[in-house]
Parts: structure tokens; sequence; C-alpha cells
């Protein structure tokens, strides 16, 4: 698409962002709202089409489903220039896409198919409209992949008006053929005015295709205006056992029940669900809304979901043990200095808590003097205090941060560089001393150390 189709703006809201798809009947672009700041599918037609005018009519389906459930919404539609406009819920990818990537489905991924399709199909027949064209590429996912979506009515139709009675429109024998060949409906292929039974027909039919891979009647040696007459000759005369030979045998059961309805029945959905339902506990799996595309997401989601449950609880755990508060990362550990204590506290003069704890000892001893008094020990009873030059530094065991439990593995550093205890004595004294009487101190007390 040119720069300058990029950004057109209709009606001076919608802003096209890149086109989607195009047909022969028009153009779908992905648009941006500026009015709502969110992104739709714009249906573009030219008003001179006269011989289908799909976006007139598609326009008045969805205007009769009134967002019926797994049907998309109608945000807008008019007119601008030479064009019909339509403006609509944006959804993911539609099943070929996926189909032409796995070349088949699972048995599961197809039945949980079948299973949404007939619950939407039983939402769009209570609008009183018939589809009329399934096919996998009018079947869409949502845009976060939860849900299925039945598209496009360009072809639909309003099998009933609903007054004080309902009344179906007449049966004829006399319709040209509607639909793709490969899913249509026997009833399609002999002229029959379609019904909602055909809806159902055309669905098993693409059902069979995921299951399959290919359908007996594709890829025929024959031109293309033979081609539709030549593949309802096979699909009237195939048998059901042979079309679903591997397959579970309720959809045989399916596909005969439904030969057994006439045009104005309407289908027993439920009978069908069932049926879908049995081959699901035949075969072990459950109905839980995942398909063949989504499940490695799934899996992956619920992994990383419980790894996650698993290391926080761990930390949570860590943290009940933990004698005291976590400290924040952003805290310095150089602030947090325990002092240990030279007398007894006097009764009432701390807390039990606090019994270790004291003021620094008097600064004004002069620098670099070293006392007797040794160093309180966790184990020690007794409380004794160093000077302020020689006290070596302490910190709580609750003070030092416990790091939470991460995902990602943490990479060591190969090289990494040692506290230098000479250089904690050169912070801690950093009082205007020379440093070769720093060196000579330090030195001292190292040979005291190692004497005693």
């Amino acid at each position: 698409m040119s720069r300058e189709a990029q950004q057109k703006v209709f009606l001076n809201r919608f802003v096209v962002k890149k086109k989607i798809s195009s047909g022969a009947f028009g153009v779908v672009f992905l648009v941006l709202d500026k009015q709502t700041n969110q992104e739709h599918a714009l249906k573009l037609e030219k008003e001179d089409n006269e011989e289908m005018r799909s976006l007139e009519r598609e326009v008045e389906i969805l205007k009769q489903l009134n967002e019926a459930e797994g049907t998309p919404k109608l945000i807008w539609f008019g007119t601008e220039d030479e064009f019909n406009l339509m403006v609509i819920q944006l959804l993911g990818r539609d099943l070929s896409f996926y189909f032409r990537q796995q070349k088949k489905f699972s048995l599961k991924c197809s039945v949980q198919i079948a299973y949404d399709c007939v619950s939407i199909l039983r939402n769009i027949h209570s609008r009183n409209v018939i589809h009329r064209d399934l096919k996998p590429e009018n079947i869409l996912m949502s845009k976060d992949n939860e849900s299925l979506y039945i598209v496009d009515f360009g072809i639909s139709k309003v099998y009933c008006v609903q007054g004080e009675h309902m009344y179906i429109l007449p049966f004829r024998k006399d319709k040209t053929f509607m639909g793709t060949p490969r899913y249509a409906s026997i009833a399609a292929h002999q002229g029959h005015e379609i019904a909602r039974k055909d809806d159902i027909e055309s669905l098993f039919y693409v059902v069979l295709y995921f299951l399959r891979g290919s359908l007996p009647w594709q890829n025929l040696p024959v031109s293309e205006n033979e081609r539709t007459k030549a593949v309802g000759d096979i699909k009237q005369n195939i048998d059901l056992n042979d079309l679903c030979a591997n397959q579970p045998h309720e959809l045989v059961e399916i596909l005969q029940y439904i030969k057994t309805l006439s045009f104005a029945d309407e289908p027993n959905y439920q009978y069908i669900l069932q049926l879908l339902n049995q081959i699901a506990e035949n075969n072990q799996f459950i109905l839980d809304g995942i398909y063949d595309w989504t499940e490695g997401l799934m899996k992956s989601t619920k992994k990383f979901s419980s790894l996650e449950s698993k290391r926080s609880f761990e930390f949570n755990k860590i943290k009940e043990h933990s004698p005291g508060p976590v400290m924040k990362s952003s805290s310095k550990l150089s602030n947090q200095i325990i002092w240990t204590i030279n007398e007894q506290p006097q009764h009432g003069q701390f807390q039990n808590s606090q019994q270790h704890l004291l003021q620094p000892p008097d600064p004004n001893k002069k620098p670099g003097q070293r006392s007797d008094f040794r160093h309180l020990s966790n184990s020690s009873s007794n409380s004794n205090v160093g000077s302020f030059s020689s006290m070596k530094i302490k910190y709580l065991p609750s003070q030092v941060e416990i790091e939470k439990p991460s995902l990602f593995p943490k990479w060591e550093r190969t090289c990494v560089q040692q506290d230098s205890q000479y250089q904690d004595w050169m912070d801690e004294n950093n009082f205007e001393i020379p440093l070769e009487m720093k060196y000579k101190n330090y030195t001292k007390i190292q040979l005291l150390e190692y004497v005693y």
C-alpha cells in the first residue's frame, strides 16, 4: 500500500494503519479511532458494486444480530466519497491461518471448535439469521486468543419474519448456488433454499477438514464450471462412515441426524453438543477452551505462574523465619551499626530487645587509642565495648537483605573484588592520620591476634 493510502483518514476519525485483507467485494483495513483511541477493522466497498452490495447487507444483518455472543460488534457504518464503509470490532487470526501452519488439528481442538461454533450458530439462528457461508476463513479468534467468532455476513439472510406469529420464508428449489463449494451443504448444491440445518452441515465439513487435513472432493480434475456440480455429486453419494473413517462415530451420528431435518426444522443444538461432549469423554479430554495454537502458550503461562507461586511461597517462608524486617535494597549497610556495651544497663533503662545496644563511645578519645576490652560475641553474656577507633562494625542479621528468588538465573561474576579488612579499618578510622601510621596499627593488631 502506498504512503498516501497509509495516511488516509476516513470521516476525519478513522486513521488507516495497514491493510488486513482484500477480496472480490472490497478491502479490510486496520484503523485507529481518534475518538476512542481504539483499533478497529474497517471494511470498504465501492458503491457501484450493484451485483452484491454485500456490505450494505452485512450492516443490516449485524444490526439484526445486535451483538449476539460470538459475532463482531458494529461500530459505525456510512459512506464517504464513492465508498461504502463499515467499522467493526477488531478480531484476531482466522482458522485457515492456523491450519496452514499445522496441516491438521488434533481431535480435541477440532471438537472444541465444533462445540464453540454450534453454540455461536445457535445464537445467530435465535436472531432469525442464517450465515450461509461457513468456512475456516470466516471463523476468527478474538484478539486475546480466548474465544471464537463467526464473521462475514455479506451473503447471510434473515430466514423468518417475527411479528405476532413467526413466519419462515418459503422453501424454494430454483436458487443459484450460494457459499463455498468445499464446505457448502448438499441442499446448496441442489439449488435449494438454505436453512439452519445447512449451517450446521457446513460446519461439520469444516471440522472434518481440520481432522483429516483434506476432503475427498478437493482437487478434482474438472473445470471450474463443472466443479460445483462434481463436488455436490460426491457429497450426495459418499458413505458417511467412509467420510468419517478413523474418526469418532459420533460425527457420523451428527451428520446422519442433519440429513433427517427438513427445511423448516430447528436443529437440536443440545443433542449435537451432547454428542460432542461424548467424544471428549470417550477420548479422555476436557473441552476447556484451549486450542492447538494456544496450548503451548497456556502451558507456558501455567508453568510460569506455578514457578512464580512456588518461589513466592519460599520467599514468604524465609520472611516468616527471619528475626526481623527485611532491609530495603536501597539502605546502606554502613549506617546499620551495632555497638556493644561496657556496663550492665540499669533496671528499666533499656528494653529487652535493646540490651546489647548503646550510644557510640566517647568520641573525645584520641584517635588510634586501643582499649583492652573485648568485642561482644553473639554467645557472650558479658557486655564489653572497644574504643571508637578500634571497634569492628557489626550488623543485625535481620537487617541484611534477603533477596527474593528470581525466575531468572543469577549470573555470578567470575572476578569479584573481595572487601579488604585493611580498607574497613581505613573507613572506620577516617581521621587525619598518616597512612604509614594506619598501616603500623593494622599490622600490630594482626600480630596481637596471631599471638593470642
